[in-house]
């Protein structure tokens, strides 16, 4: 397996907002699925301390299986971002016991 980092950005137009509160309970019940998967995850915040995107450490077979996964994530199908970055993660710092040595 294979460790990727998620970052995504909210869309600038107004609506992250809503559409966040309108599919969060979606959102959450589809990333349960995934709860062995996600190594760390969690909402990105602004300087007033507002949700403006996520970042995810995800372990996977590859890349293509991350992208299935966040394109279908309710926030994804909802619109929720503007950009969504997807890269090949190595853990060093604080790196957990269960990863195979560096």
């Amino acid at each position: 397996m294979n460790l990727y980092m998620v970052y995504r950005l909210d869309r600038s137009d107004g609506q992250a907002e809503t559409i966040r509160a309108l599919t969060r309970p979606a959102h959450r019940a589809y990333m349960d699925h995934f709860a062995a998967s996600v190594r760390l995850g969690g909402p990105v915040l602004d300087a007033a301390g507002q949700a403006c995107g996520g970042l995810m450490v995800i372990e996977a077979e590859n890349e293509d299986a991350v992208r299935r996964m966040v394109a279908e994530d309710p926030f994804e199908v909802a619109g929720l971002s503007s950009r969504i970055d997807i890269y090949p993660f190595r853990w060093q710092t604080k790196r957990p016991d269960d990863l195979p040595p560096l």
